[in-house]
């Protein structure tokens, strides 16, 4: 019932304008990837019927168009983190921590975090893939045969496309809930929330850097590799790099899944206790 009322709470006008105005930086950003790709080239659709899955992946690299990740790092912080930030900041937590434990209320608002955050991102895939579909490429599924061993961005998880495209989405989703629950903690260091909710694209960006400028650094280059937030969020989409150790895609999604987890609980319990000595 707790658990209910804190959901609740996070819903309100200001976070549906902040839900819809992200929503629609997406799609302008769509449509400029759209209209700078060979995609939207005359008569690449019937020459090539997976050209429709093939932008959505597209837009999902964040070498090539970083558009898409942007917003949605910009979203992150904007969806529970800032309001558990400004509630501290405004001492508005004390009656809620004379009716639930602090540990517990901390813990419940880390655990919402990723699990509104890794639905809101899921939607977000599912409505961009329909408008993708709707308005600018069909989407298709299996309507290409590779050759062995060719990189194909559609295959890379299953041979059958749809099961791909699914499981795509649902690792994107639950990457996403991973990074903002590594973001819920750096509030602790950003405790303006202004400066907060757009840090998120900073920290983005410092992630998707940071293991290019480790790699040099540590004794074998290819562990910068699984440090990638790409593995979370556009798994194998990039293709510049092969993989890390020669490991399978769903090898790597996991070891980078549990090394961000790991981080994010840390940073967490980090916070916890900073907090609870200082209040």
């Amino acid at each position: 019932m707790i658990f209910k009322q804190l959901c609740l709470s996070f819903f309100h006008k200001e976070k549906a304008i902040i839900l819809i105005g992200i929503f629609i930086l997406i799609n302008i950003s769509l449509f400029i990837v759209y209209q700078q790709s060979i995609f939207s080239h005359t008569g690449y659709e019937q020459t090539y019927p997976n050209a429709g899955l093939e932008f959505f992946y597209y837009i999902h690299s964040i070498g090539l168009n970083p558009y898409h990740f942007i917003c949605l790092m910009l979203l992150l912080p904007n969806i529970v983190s800032c309001d558990f930030l400004t509630t501290y900041i405004s001492h508005a937590h004390y009656p809620i921590e004379t009716r639930l434990p602090k540990k517990e209320y901390y813990l419940y608002i880390y655990i919402l975090n990723i699990l509104l955050t890794t639905l809101i991102i899921f939607i977000f895939e599912i409505l961009v893939l329909l408008i993708i579909h709707c308005f600018y490429l069909p989407i298709h599924f299996n309507s290409m045969i590779y050759p062995e061993m060719y990189y194909a961005t559609t295959q890379l998880l299953f041979k059958n496309e749809l099961y791909n495209l699914i499981s795509f989405i649902i690792m994107t989703s639950f990457g996403y809930g991973i990074v903002s629950a590594l973001l819920f903690s750096f509030q602790i260091f950003i405790r303006n929330p202004f400066v907060y909710r757009c840090s998120g694209v900073l920290i983005g960006i410092l992630f998707v850097l940071l293991p290019a400028l480790l790699q040099t650094c540590l004794p074998i280059n290819n562990a910068a590799l699984l440090l990638q937030i790409n593995n979370l969020v556009c798994l194998g989409i990039e293709g510049v790099h092969e993989n890390p150790f020669q490991l399978h895609y769903w090898v790597i999604y996991l070891i980078t899944f549990m090394i961000y987890m790991s981080c994010a609980w840390g940073g967490f319990r980090y916070m916890y206790r900073w907090r609870l000595h200082n209040d």
